[in-house]
């Protein structure tokens, strides 16, 4: 167990460097795209895409690192009140929710391999780049996810 909480401390720990990256990126070409535009000059045509693609890694890495942690989109009164009541039934439900949550980033994670493998031969049209990049960040971003997932059900007796 140890060395799953360690492993998923590390990918959680890169993956929010990685999405910090990302945003310190897209800030700076923002920055950049509006003082050349209104500094005179042009702004090249790359800016703008590039920015874009690193909004979306950031915000589906920063989804990966809300799964482990719990806080992805779920309401969690019940099982809190739950809980209040009945520990071993608090604990049960979490871990329904936690499978119901692994099911969907699963799902997620195949239908973006699809999406991956259909944008392969298309590229875009700033950078001329394979759009399978761009679209590479769904699959990677919920194959993490599921594995923090799965990482909170197994260590789930550990926390308490």
């Amino acid at each position: 167990m140890r060395a799953l909480r360690t492993l998923i401390g590390a990918l959680d720990t890169g993956l929010r460097l990685a999405a910090a990256l990302c945003l310190a990126g897209m800030f700076a070409l923002i920055v950049a795209q509006v003082l050349l535009r209104y500094g005179g000059g042009g702004v090249p045509v790359f800016t703008e895409e590039v920015a874009r693609y690193a909004m979306i890694w950031m915000a589906l890495l920063a989804t990966a690192v809300a799964a482990r942690e719990g806080s992805h989109i779920r309401i969690d009164f019940v099982p809190q009140a739950l809980a209040a009541r009945s520990r071993l039934a608090g604990r049960l439900l979490e871990g329904v929710l936690d499978v119901i949550a692994m099911t969907v980033f699963v799902t997620l994670l195949v239908q973006g391999l699809d999406m991956v493998q259909f944008a392969a031969a298309q590229r875009s049209e700033g950078l001329r780049i394979p759009l399978s990049w761009p679209y590479a960040a769904l699959p990677v971003a919920f194959g993490f996810a599921t594995l923090f997932a799965l990482g909170r059900l197994v260590t789930r007796e550990d926390r308490s």
